[in-house]
């Protein structure tokens, strides 16, 4: 039936296979979906009748995609955690590895039954962790941060979209003082996905995450000034006995893990490791 409906005319079928040589056939639906504005279920269930000037709306989103620009920044849009964010050039695109961060603390408060943690989400960029915590425990409090402006423009937006606007908190500036205006600044949760890449990797790395903000991948010299910076100064707002959980790049929990273990205010609690079974997940409790 498919292939009766192919002929003749060109269809979705036709663009899919137009440029399978040069990007993936996840990456051409979610552009198609762009496109359509559909779901990727109607690109299969509907009749697409493609004309001249859809042709070529879409050959320039493929011409932008082969330069290096990634999807997400074409579409403008990306999922997380089973949610729909709004992304910009202005924020890093979320990972999936970063949803371990989101089941871990949703998983261990469902366990423990804490009622009404408040948690700190540092450097939120488009506000992915946040957000998604405050969906899917409303009975959270979550308080965001992050130097760049124009990310948090982005972060209140995503709230916004998905109606968290009044649960969500953001503030701007670099870290903990971001919280110089917060009431009460003591959290029972520390959440961090932070700038890991080495200073000195950066003109290595993939041409489309070079598209991505310096800001929010420049992790220093060693890639770890972030992990020494949230060690030396989380102590002042976290409750007693509250937890700090930290995104980690590949090769970093030894660093990470001396870093904090000089304070000897820390314990490591838990090490969860990702889909390719490398080390991503770094949970520390306050003694």
């Amino acid at each position: 039936m498919l292939l009766k409906n192919r002929v003749g005319k060109k269809d979705i079928f036709y663009l899919i296979d137009k440029y399978s040589c040069a990007i993936s056939r996840v990456e051409a639906e979610m552009l198609l979906e762009y496109l359509f504005n559909c779901e990727r279920l109607d690109l299969y269930i509907r009749d697409f009748s493609i004309n001249k000037t859809m042709e070529e709306l879409y050959d320039s989103l493929i011409s932008r995609r082969l330069k290096g620009e990634p999807v997400q920044y074409i579409t403008g849009c990306t999922e997380f955690m089973g949610l729909d964010f709004i992304v910009t050039k202005d924020v890093l695109i979320p990972r999936p590895e970063t949803e371990l961060l989101v089941n871990v603390i949703r998983d261990t408060l469902s366990v423990t039954q804490t009622k009404n943690p408040k948690i700190l989400d540092l450097c939120t960029g488009s506000g992915n962790i946040a957000v998604s915590l405050s969906k899917l425990m409303p009975q959270s409090e979550i308080v965001a941060t992050d130097m760049s402006e124009a990310a948090l423009k982005i972060a209140e937006k995503n709230a916004a979209r998905h109606n968290l606007s009044d649960r969500v908190r953001f503030y701007k500036g670099d870290l903990f003082n971001a919280l110089i205006f917060a009431k009460n600044p003591k959290f029972d949760i520390i959440v961090c996905n932070p700038p890991y890449i080495k200073e000195d990797e950066l003109s290595y790395l993939q041409k489309e995450v070079k598209t991505e903000p310096e800001i929010a991948l420049n992790g220093g010299k060693d890639g770890l000034d972030f992990y020494r910076i949230i060690a030396k100064e989380s102590y002042r707002y976290l409750e007693k006995g509250g937890s700090i959980l930290l995104e980690i790049g590949f090769g970093q929990k030894k660093d990470v893990e001396n870093i904090f273990s000089s304070y000897s205010i820390f314990e490591i609690c838990r090490v969860i490791k990702d889909f390719n079974n490398i080390p991503r997940v770094m949970w520390f409790n306050l003694i």
